[in-house]
C-alpha cells in the first residue's frame, strides 16, 4: 500500500479523515512538503486544491503520485475538469467509511474512482454525447446473455445496487459479473467502460 497524505485548510475535517481511513496517514501542513512527496497518495479537499496550479500537479503527479480530491459538493462539471488535471479520485469531503477506503484502494490499485453519483452523471452524459456509436452487438459478443444485460445497463448509467434490483440478483453476482465483463472488454474500471461508447 502507497504511503497516504492528507492536505486539507480544515483541521477537523483532516481528523474527521484519519478517523474513517482504514490506513495509517500522514498530515501534510503546507504545500511546500508535497514536493518531497513520492509514490503516494494524497487526499486533498477541493478548497485548498484550487490554490495549486496546474504546474504543481503535474510535477506532483509525475512523481508517481496519486491524488483522491474530495469536494463538499461533488458536481459533474467539477469531476471532469479535476479528471482532465489527472487527478486519480473525486468524492465528497464527508462520504463514509466505506466510499474512502473504496477509494484509497481503486487508486492503490491504478484505477480511477469516483462517487457512485457523478460515476452514474458521467456515464449519462458520455451517452447522451455520443453521436457514432459503436457497435454494441460486435462489442458485446463476448459476453454471456446475463453479462450482455448487465453490460446494457452499465453503459446507461446503473449502479451495481440498480442493476441488482433491476435485475432481482444479489450485489456479489452483479460484481462478479461485471468483472467478467470488464476482463472481456479488456477494461478496467467503469470510467474506461464509458470510454468505449465516447468518440
Amino acid at each position: 500500500m502507497k504511503k497516504i497524505y492528507l492536505f486539507s485548510d480544515d483541521l477537523l475535517l483532516t481528523g474527521r479523515w484519519v478517523k474513517l481511513i482504514n490506513h495509517q496517514t500522514s498530515i501534510v501542513e503546507n504545500m511546500k512538503d508535497l514536493q518531497t512527496i513520492k509514490n503516494s497518495i494524497l487526499i486533498v479537499n477541493s478548497s485548498i486544491f484550487k490554490e495549486i496550479s496546474i504546474k504543481f500537479i503535474n510535477d506532483f503527479i509525475k512523481n508517481e503520485n496519486q491524488i483522491l480530491l474530495l469536494d463538499n459538493t461533488p458536481n459533474l462539471i467539477s469531476a471532469k475538469k479535476f479528471l482532465s488535471f489527472g487527478i486519480r479520485g473525486y468524492g465528497n469531503t464527508l462520504m463514509t467509511s466505506s466510499y474512502l477506503n473504496s477509494a484509497i484502494d481503486a487508486i492503490s490499485n491504478n484505477y480511477v474512482w469516483l462517487i457512485p453519483q457523478i460515476t452514474t452523471l458521467l456515464l449519462k452524459d458520455m451517452a447522451e454525447k455520443n453521436d457514432i456509436k459503436m457497435d454494441e452487438e460486435k462489442l458485446f459478443e463476448t459476453l454471456t446473455k446475463t453479462e450482455n444485460k448487465i453490460a446494457n445497463l452499465l453503459k446507461n448509467g446503473y449502479s451495481n445496487t440498480d442493476i441488482s434490483e433491476e435485475l432481482e440478483i444479489s450485489i456479489n453476482t452483479v460484481k462478479t459479473h461485471v468483472k467478467h465483463i470488464y476482463e472481456k472488454l479488456n477494461v478496467k474500471d467503469r470510467f474506461s467502460f464509458a470510454n468505449l461508447f465516447s468518440k
